[in-house]
């Protein structure tokens, strides 16, 4: 009987050490699930995010079409273009005259409206001239 105690004893102490790597284990389990749900959410917000603004924007652009050609028609909205600090481009704003509202707010080139000059040939070398 003395050969089976020493065995008996190799087994008992490994029955904490086995539950101690079973409950190390299962946390880890937890924690990479944790981290798991936290960027699948974080990607998730992100990609919704995007398609909403993107939705947004499409939806706002068909249907500030429908509504300033009305009111251009009637001869109501004003122009005003101001030039900003670099003097290359301008903010454009359309309104309507009677209700205040803003049409159209846009950055553009400020030679916009202007005629472009025809392109002039260049210049050629002439000796003696």
């Amino acid at each position: 009987m003395s050969v089976a105690s020493p065995l008996t004893e190799d087994v008992a102490t490994m029955r904490p050490v086995e539950a101690r790597s079973n409950v190390r284990q299962s946390q880890e389990a937890r924690d990479r699930f944790w981290q798991v749900v936290i960027a699948s959410s974080f990607f998730l917000v992100v990609v919704g995010a995007s398609l909403f603004l993107g939705a947004v924007m499409v939806m706002g652009t068909l249907n500030s079409g429908n509504g300033s050609n009305e009111l251009t028609a009637d001869g109501r909205t004003a122009r005003i273009a101001r030039s900003l600090h670099d003097g290359k481009l301008c903010h454009y704003i359309v309104f309507d005259n009677k209700t205040a509202r803003v049409i159209e707010d846009r950055i553009g080139r400020c030679d916009e409206g202007k005629p472009k000059p025809k392109k002039e040939s260049p210049a050629t070398f002439s000796w003696g001239k």
